[in-house]
């Protein structure tokens, strides 16, 4: 990240972080300086530091007991029923634990310490921790790449703008990723550095570290309980993937990509279920751009003030409940250069 990149995350992160909203600039809507102002009261500095951890890593216990309880199942399952069923969940609990973990903790309130230094190092740990175990560089890719994501979405310096693939091209992908062994790494690595601007979140010591991880988590599993449970493991890292290129087509898919002002280029998707498949509120996304420093609990009631804020046509296309049209890419944005026949929805 270059010295100007440094700077605007700073000025971002003060706004976010000490409610300096007045350095909202001309290029933004008017009511944004209130809508961000208005996630102050939730903000992670005004929780009772007991209680917010207590929440956080009792969830996380609950996601790790779960995937313990989802492996015993598998000593005594029929393996053609255990093994597919149980991916799908090793996958979905897989990604709970990194929206909770890693996502949090790249904006420092996965745990609140009182010194903010202690602060900083306790999330560092926690999300290289999890990081680690799915190919992901936490340092690059999210204690730094996402504060530059929320900076500058979607533009080429973006770090995190490849999971943004729509209709056909995002079918194959995630099929390609759960249904290929293996394609998780050609996915992370060489089809994301190909696409103009794009970093591998990985590195070669984060890809051998995962690999060595994994080997001795599955043979310990294959030798304890069964080979089932090895296998479902696995697979479970492939079907993560998957979930997460839908995320980030719910999120950011598409020509709102191409919309002026960055707080516009987000979306927030409201459909059955999502409370499970997108867990820990990630798809109250719209909601996370404009304050990135509300906690996931607190996303709800965000989302209930901000409706009283930001103008109705603008809520409209930015807060919606039409997933399949968002991941096909029939949806637009606001201004006529993020409008579906302005410009292709998907990089070639």
């Amino acid at each position: 990240m270059g010295e100007a990149a440094r700077s605007e995350t700073s000025e971002r992160t003060s706004r976010g972080e000490a409610g300096g909203a007045e350095r909202v600039s001309r290029r933004h809507a008017p009511w944004v300086k209130e809508a961000i102002l208005a996630g102050q009261r939730y903000h992670w500095r005004t929780k009772n530091r007991l209680a917010h951890n207590a929440r956080n890593l009792g969830a996380l216990a609950t996601l790790l007991a779960a995937i313990g309880a989802l492996a015993w199942w598998g000593t005594f399952a029929h393996p053609w029923l255990y093994v597919p069923v149980a991916a799908f969940g090793f996958g979905l609990l897989y990604f709970a634990t990194f929206v909770l973990v890693v996502h949090e903790a790249s904006h420092e309130m996965f745990v609140l310490a009182a010194d903010r230094a202690l602060s900083k190092r306790l999330n560092r740990a926690f999300g290289w921790s999890v990081a680690i175990f799915f190919a992901t560089h936490y340092g690059k890719h999210w204690e730094r790449g996402h504060l530059e994501h929320h900076v500058r979405p979607l533009e080429p310096g973006d770090p995190q703008s490849h999971n943004v693939l729509l209709g056909r091209k995002l079918l194959t992908r995630v099929l390609c990723n759960v249904f290929i062994p293996g394609f998780l790494f050609l996915d992370r690595t060489v089809l994301r550095t190909k696409r103009p601007g794009g970093k591998s979140s990985s590195s070669k010591g984060v890809i051998v570290l995962f690999v060595l991880l994994w080997a001795s988590v599955l043979t310990a599993a294959g030798l304890t309980l069964g080979a089932p449970v090895a296998l479902a493991l696995f697979l479970g890292i492939h079907v993560i993937t998957g979930f997460n290129h839908v995320k980030g087509a719910l999120e950011h898919g598409g020509p709102i990509g191409h919309e002026d002002d960055p707080f516009l280029r987000s979306r927030t998707t409201l459909f059955f279920g999502r409370r499970l498949l997108m867990p820990f509120h990630i798809s109250l996304h719209f909601e996370h751009h404009l304050n990135f420093c509300v906690p996931w609990y607190d996303l709800p009631r965000y989302h209930e003030d901000l409706k009283a804020i930001v103008p109705p046509a603008v809520w409209r296309e930015m807060v919606h409940d039409r997933p399949l049209r968002q991941l096909s890419g029939e949806l637009g944005g606001l201004s006529e250069a993020a409008r579906p026949h302005a410009r292709p929805a998907q990089p070639a």
